[in-house]
């Protein structure tokens, strides 16, 4: 059996879709603002959060104290910030090993923390951070001792 469409069912279906919208919209607005308003907001991280001495047996000891990175008299500013898995360091010069040494130089700005994972991502604790060979594809693992 077909549907017939009189001009009384036209008429009732045009005015409910028009009587409903001035409802709807409103109503959808308040529902996505509730629902925006309730999320938790994301708090970046304080700059202590890295804080410590990070230690590897191809470089002297990278210390992190209040945004400033200082290994063998040099340093460099940081800043914590959020990466996909956790926590990471930017720093404005870039950072790697050079010949068992850590360089102020490259273009690795970035520097992740405890393997940069899912299965362990770097958000509670900095447990160690990687920096890469500025000549090889090598990375090394500092360890946070204190």
């Amino acid at each position: 059996m077909a549907f017939r469409s009189t001009p009384e069912d036209n008429a009732l279906f045009y005015a409910f879709g028009a009587g409903i919208m001035p409802v709807l919209i409103p109503g959808m607005l308040l529902v996505f603002g509730i629902i925006y308003l309730a999320m938790p907001r994301s708090v970046p991280p304080s700059q202590s959060w890295a804080d410590g001495t990070y230690v590897n047996a191809c470089c002297a000891p990278l210390v992190l104290r209040n945004g400033i990175l200082e290994t063998r008299g040099r340093t460099t500013r940081y800043i914590v910030s959020e990466a996909k898995y956790g926590y990471q360091l930017e720093v404005p010069t870039g950072i790697g090993v050079q010949r068992g040494a850590v360089r102020f130089e490259g273009n690795a700005v970035f520097v992740h923390f405890n393997n940069d994972s899912m299965a362990r991502p770097a958000l509670h604790e900095a447990k160690s951070l990687h920096l890469f060979d500025l000549d090889k594809a090598t990375s090394y693992e500092f360890v946070k001792v204190r």
